[in-house]
C-alpha cells in the first residue's frame, strides 16, 4: 500500500474520531441540560457531593464530615429561593404573559406546559425543603429550623 494511501485513510479515520467526539459531546450536554432538574434537590445534593468527592478526592471521613455542611448550604439556599418565591413568581407571571402575547395559540399552550413542569420542581423542592429540615432538626438540634 502507498504511504499516500494510508495518509488518508488515517485523516479519514481521524476525522472520523473527532466527530464522533463532537457527536458525543453534544448529545450528552444536551441530555444533561434536560435532565438536570429531574430528581429534584435531592439529587442536586448528590450531584454536588459526588462532584466535591472526585474533584477534591476526599476520603470517606472527609466525605462523612462535609456533607452535613453542604445539607445545611443546600437548605438555607432553598429557604432563601423560597423566601422569595412570591416575588419570583410575580415576575415570572408578567413576563410570561409578555411572551404569550408574542406566541401562536399552540406555543401558548407549550408554554403553559413548561410553566406547569417548572411548578411541579418548584413543589418537588420545597417538600425536600422540609424533609430536610426536619432531617436536620432531628441530627442537630440547636441548627435545625431557622
Amino acid at each position: 500500500m502507498s504511504q499516500g494511501k494510508v495518509a488518508a485513510g488515517l485523516m479519514v479515520l481521524f476525522i472520523a474520531g473527532v466527530l464522533s467526539g463532537i457527536a458525543g459531546t453534544s448529545i450528552y450536554q444536551t441530555y444533561e441540560r434536560e435532565h438536570r432538574g429531574e430528581g429534584g434537590p435531592a439529587a442536586q445534593h448528590d450531584r454536588i457531593m459526588n462532584r466535591l468527592t472526585h474533584e477534591l478526592a476526599l476520603t470517606d471521613e472527609q466525605h462523612a464530615a462535609i456533607e452535613p455542611i453542604v445539607t445545611r448550604t443546600h437548605v438555607a439556599i432553598l429557604e432563601l429561593r423560597f423566601a422569595h418565591q412570591a416575588e419570583l413568581e410575580t415576575i415570572l407571571t408578567n413576563g410570561m404573559a409578555d411572551l404569550k402575547a408574542k406566541l401562536s395559540p399552540g406555543q401558548q399552550t407549550h408554554l403553559d406546559e413548561m410553566y406547569a413542569r417548572l411548578k411541579q420542581r418548584w413543589t418537588k423542592s420545597r417538600d425536600y425543603l422540609e424533609q430536610t429540615k426536619r432531617k436536620l432538626a432531628w441530627f442537630f438540634p440547636t441548627r435545625g429550623q431557622s
